[in-house]
């Protein structure tokens, strides 16, 4: 019987990209991202993306959906953790595919410092986050001269637990984007209210964006303190509060538009 003497090497780690999928639809995959994917070996992938995604992923690739969404969730974080370093480590090339930017609200941030912590190689593929996506597609800007000069981002499912200065949040002049919070929008209407801001400041709700099924409504901040918009579709969801939401009011008039335009209803 023959005997070797020498020693397996050593399996190589794979690379893992974290990679942002958009808001949806594969149409606004960044062309980085849409070569990476192409190409990918193994692939762990999010709630937040149109079925269709399925069709682009490479036919020999391993394919996992470990979508996360509130109240059914199919992986925990420390389950998709282990499963990025159990393929890095085997010496497989990973892509997690998440839905929108990796580092908006995606846990992207977790998921690096695992791999940073397990010498796993990485790399970072930005994607087009819902923050944007959702006015755009909606059609109003997040930022306009006259209307609002920054963006606030809120996480509706810890704000409402953490010690939030409510006041400052309420004279906030800009637009103020809730993120994981059309059940909790009507308490946060309303502790808005009751700190100041305006009954009338206007509110939209962005279902789907980039999709064909993208369902859009609008009320005011009293009308959402009140349970006035409640979610149609079972797609991920954004809020906007904020005076730039006018711009998908029936009423807009050139009166209106030459106003913000001039900078005369500047904050």
């Amino acid at each position: 019987m023959f005997v070797s003497d020498s020693k397996s090497e050593p399996i190589k780690p794979g690379k893992v990209f974290l990679v942002g999928g958009g808001p949806g639809n594969p149409e606004d995959l960044t062309l980085r991202a849409y070569r990476i994917l192409t190409k990918s070996e193994v692939i762990l992938y999010d709630a937040l993306l149109d079925p269709s995604f399925l069709e682009i992923f490479p036919e020999d690739a391993i394919v996992h959906y470990v979508g996360k969404r509130s109240g059914a969730h199919s992986a925990t974080q420390e389950e998709i953790n282990d499963l990025l370093l159990s393929y890095a480590l085997s010496g497989k090339d990973v892509v997690r595919l998440k839905g929108g930017d990796p580092f908006v609200f995606g846990r992207g941030g977790e998921e690096l410092i695992t791999l940073i912590n397990h010498n796993i190689e990485y790399e970072i593929v930005p994607g087009v986050s819902s923050l944007n996506a959702g006015s755009s597609f909606a059609g109003f800007p997040l930022t306009h001269r006259g209307l609002s000069r920054q963006v606030l981002i809120m996480d509706g499912h810890t704000v409402l637990n953490e010690e939030t200065d409510w006041e400052w949040f309420a004279k906030f002049q800009g637009t103020i984007a809730l993120f994981m919070g059309t059940t909790s929008l009507p308490k946060i209407a309303r502790l808005l209210l009751d700190h100041g801001s305006s009954e009338e400041l206007p509110v939209a709700l962005v279902e789907n964006a980039s999709l064909a099924n993208c369902k859009i409504q609008i009320c005011s901040l009293k009308e959402a303190s009140n349970s006035y918009l409640e979610k149609r579709t079972k797609g991920p969801g954004i809020v906007y509060i904020g005076k730039v939401v006018q711009f998908l009011q029936k009423d807009k008039s050139t009166a209106f538009f030459s106003q913000i335009s001039e900078g005369k209803n500047e904050s």
